[in-house]
């Protein structure tokens, strides 16, 4: 715990919470009880961070993409989702996340670490850099075009 916030694996009581995390960001909301079961049955962890009780973050470790640059089911894995509330913003709580992700794709065995965001999306982009990702390519996604960054995870 830090600065009065905490981060759990979700459960389904969540599911109004991570909606609200899901529109504020733009997300398509139908997605929430399908992630909630994928991080159950661990085919998709997923985390969420509480502020004084409140859920107001989330991020997800996807182990499988049909790009297998992106994740590959072994030793490749994406950052995906990772949302925190603009009422809860600036406290460090996105990168708390992302980082909690990245020790927990570690304890699998994961040795990179992939991400996407909008090229428009400044702050997420210096987020993640200063965490040690780099851009390695541009690709369309269903919502729009997609930077990727790539880390290793290698000691």
């Amino acid at each position: 715990m830090s600065g009065g916030w905490l981060i759990r694996t979700v459960h389904p009581d969540d599911a109004p919470a991570l909606r609200r995390l899901r529109e504020e960001a733009g997300w398509d909301v139908a997605k929430v009880p399908a992630w909630i079961a994928g991080s159950l049955s661990g085919e998709r962890p997923t985390w969420v961070a509480e502020l004084d009780g409140e859920t107001v973050g989330m991020v997800s470790l996807e182990l499988t993409d049909p790009d297998p640059e992106v994740a590959d089911g072994g030793e490749v894995a994406a950052v995906t989702s990772l949302s925190v509330l603009a009422s809860a913003g600036r406290r460090g709580i996105g990168r708390a996340l992302t980082v909690f992700a990245e020790e927990r794709a570690r304890a699998r065995g994961v040795r990179v670490l992939t991400l996407n965001t909008r090229p428009s999306n400044a702050a997420a982009i210096a987020l993640y850099e200063g965490l040690g990702y780099r851009r390695w390519k541009q690709q369309e996604r269903p919502w729009g075009l997609a930077v990727y960054l790539r880390k290793s995870l290698a000691a």
